[in-house]
């Protein structure tokens, strides 16, 4: 589902699971969220340096504060499986004692491999039926003269949760959710040599005037694939992007002639629908990170745009 965000659409109380980044958008949800307020927050902070995210931390602990029982935890992106486990207990405490409660988690600054760690690690816990997912999005993109939003890779792994490699006994398909990084996507092709691919640009993109910037940002890997393999998914409406992926891969009511492997570089509601083929998926593809080995913070993103309820709970 997708449903423009109102703060009467949010549970009366609940758990809160948020993240805070250099990116303006971190704070999109409490400058929208009207009266409602949670009873406790978990707030995720990253720790590579970067003053702005420091700045946009403390602004977030300081309003959270105000109002609700707070819980800060880090997580490094460059140690993510310790990280994650160290994580797990204060998680698994609260997620028990707010067990009668709902979770609201923006989703919106996440790292994609966080991101999907969490959702598949909420789902685990019994939380799915319970779960309200929240994002925002950027104003703009500072990507007008077509610089990428990252440089270099510094390597691919499985993301931890899911599915491992297929099996080699079958050909290879990759899908390639395609964003503003078109050097890890061209590299994770050339690394994993598939015998058919898949690239999925987003359409409609957030904003209208933004067409055609994915095709720019990736054209030398579209030119190696051919624009046959191009196929289109909704950029913010995850059971859309599900869709997508069930026609691009197939049937998934039993073994595939292809072992699949997918690599969400697009937007962060295309990884929530990326998650949502892999959990009813027969036969799932593994998920593959391709992680940059910097990130572009001067052409990144600015402003807060539109934010939207990509689930309520049951």
């Amino acid at each position: 589902m997708k449903v423009d965000f109102l703060p009467s659409l949010l549970p009366d109380d609940g758990l809160l699971i948020a993240c805070s980044s250099h990116e303006d958008r971190c704070l999109g949800l409490t400058t929208k969220w009207g009266g409602w307020r949670p009873e406790h927050v978990v707030l995720f902070h990253y720790d590579d340096h970067n003053p702005k995210r420091e700045v946009n931390h403390a602004k977030l602990r300081d309003i959270f504060r105000a109002t609700a029982e707070v819980t800060e935890l880090s997580f490094r992106e460059r140690d993510a499986v310790a990280s994650f486990r160290a994580n797990g207990e204060p998680l698994k405490a609260l997620l028990t004692k707010y067990r009668m409660s709902s979770v609201v988690f923006d989703m919106t600054v996440f790292t994609k491999r966080h991101l999907l760690m969490m959702l598949n690690w909420l789902d685990d816990f019994g939380c799915w039926d319970r779960l309200n997912i929240v994002y925002t999005e950027p104003q703009d993109y500072d990507a007008t003269a077509y610089l990428p939003l990252s440089f270099g890779i510094a390597g691919f792994e499985q993301i931890p949760g899911f599915a491992g490699t297929p099996d080699s006994s079958r050909p290879l398909h990759l899908l390639i959710f395609l964003g503003y990084e078109g050097e890890r996507a061209l590299a994770t092709y050339e690394q994993l040599q598939p015998i058919k691919t898949t690239l999925v640009v987003p359409h409609p993109p957030f904003r209208e005037e933004w067409a055609g910037r994915t095709e720019e940002f990736n054209k030398d890997l579209i030119t190696r694939v051919g624009s046959r393999s191009v196929v289109v998914a909704d950029s913010v409406d995850p059971e859309k992007v599900c869709a997508s992926i069930r026609g691009a891969f197939g049937s998934d009511d039993g073994r595939s002639e292809y072992a699949k492997i997918l690599c969400p570089l697009g937007t962060k509601p295309q990884a929530l629908g990326a998650y949502l083929y892999v959990r009813r998926a027969a036969d799932p593809p593994a998920l593959i990170y391709s992680g940059p080995l910097r990130h572009n913070e001067r052409f990144y993103s600015h402003g807060i745009g539109p934010s939207w309820l990509l689930q309520r709970q049951a």
